[in-house]
């Protein structure tokens, strides 16, 4: 079982995951993804937030370092440029 942390952003704010959720891969880290992703849309009740387009979940494993990015129209996204940023300053850290 690997540790599998979901991100959000709305394109102006990130939404950090610090617990994660263990999974047993990236089969179940993407289906608990769009789950998760169903969840959000569905709390975001507030009538000004109509456009959820900008939208995007990010899930990384354990060590910080993204592996794939979900619009909140589940699409695939490309990883938002932060999280990349931040996983490689990690990952030279760990170096």
């Amino acid at each position: 079982m690997s540790r599998y942390f979901f991100h959000f952003t709305d394109g102006t704010h990130w939404f950090t995951d610090d617990t994660g959720r263990e999974l047993s891969g990236l089969r179940a880290a993407r289906a608990h993804a769009i789950r998760h992703t169903r969840e959000l849309k569905a709390a975001v009740c507030d009538p000004r937030i109509q456009d959820t387009s900008g939208w995007t979940l990010t899930v990384v494993d354990a060590s910080g370092y993204p592996l794939f990015a979900l619009g909140f129209d589940f699409t695939p996204r490309l990883v938002p440029v932060e999280l990349l940023v931040a996983s490689r300053r990690q990952i030279a850290v760990l170096a």
